[in-house]
């Protein structure tokens, strides 16, 4: 879903060259059509719903998304920003559903 050309069940992460940094331009673009980071979150199939081969060839554990902070830093995002797309709109998100 990262790269174009992806096709389910056939493609590969390492034979379409998706990594964390592709990850993080995707959450890059989004964030930008958007206007800021309220609008961007990541998710994981790391709970055995697809396992690795629908992840990015780089990410082999969930211990493994720590490198992505470090990547937005790289962009020019702020704490506020990472926080934001790694947990916040998630929780902003169910609070406001279950109010």
């Amino acid at each position: 879903m990262m790269v174009p050309g992806w096709i389910r069940g056939k493609s590969t992460p390492a034979g379409m060259n998706c990594t964390l940094e592709i990850m993080a331009d995707n959450i890059d673009h989004i964030c930008q059509l958007a206007g800021n980071t309220l609008h961007a979150g990541i998710g994981s199939d790391l709970d055995g719903t697809f396992g690795t081969e629908q992840c990015p060839s780089d990410l082999e554990t969930i211990a493994d998304l720590q490198k992505v902070p470090g990547m937005l830093r790289r962009r020019g995002y702020t704490e506020a920003d990472i926080e934001n797309i790694f947990s916040g709109n998630f929780i902003r998100f169910m609070r406001e559903a279950l109010n």
